[in-house]
């Protein structure tokens, strides 16, 4: 039984931005019990496609498919979080609805911000065995 651990931050639902720098910030999901419900359930979604025969071409990959793919709502990366093409509710900043359209300064902020969680995972059956959250301190 392999194990494996991967870092994970969740996308962002709302920011609001006063005087020109991040007042608040909130992500899809704010504790370990949300996203490991989540993740169980992308995995559960993932694996019943494979049993129809959705992947006729290739075998789902855990990275691939439930983290990154069109089920989830989490990044590999603090970056990529920023570079989400989804709309975001942006307060105090009207002319952006997108993290990507916002100045570099308030971006580098968002990303100091941003929570992330490990996720333990055995590598064959997907099963979650442990979601922890990153220490940003």
């Amino acid at each position: 039984m392999l194990i494996k651990k991967i870092k994970v931050y969740p996308q962002i639902n709302t920011i609001s931005i006063a005087d020109g720098k991040l007042d608040t910030l909130t992500q899809e999901y704010e504790n370990t019990k949300d996203l490991k419900a989540a993740l169980k359930s992308w995995v559960s979604m993932v694996k019943k496609y494979d049993s129809m025969g959705y992947y006729p071409l290739a075998k789902p990959e855990f990275i691939s498919e439930v983290l990154v793919g069109a089920l989830s709502n989490i990044k590999l990366t603090k970056e990529t979080v920023i570079t989400d093409n989804n709309y975001q509710n942006i307060s105090g900043y009207p002319q952006c609805n997108r993290l990507f359209q916002l100045p570099s300064e308030i971006k580098n902020q968002i990303l100091k911000r941003l929570d992330g969680y490990f996720i333990n995972y055995q590598k064959d059956s997907w099963e979650i065995l442990n979601v922890e959250s990153i220490d940003n301190s």
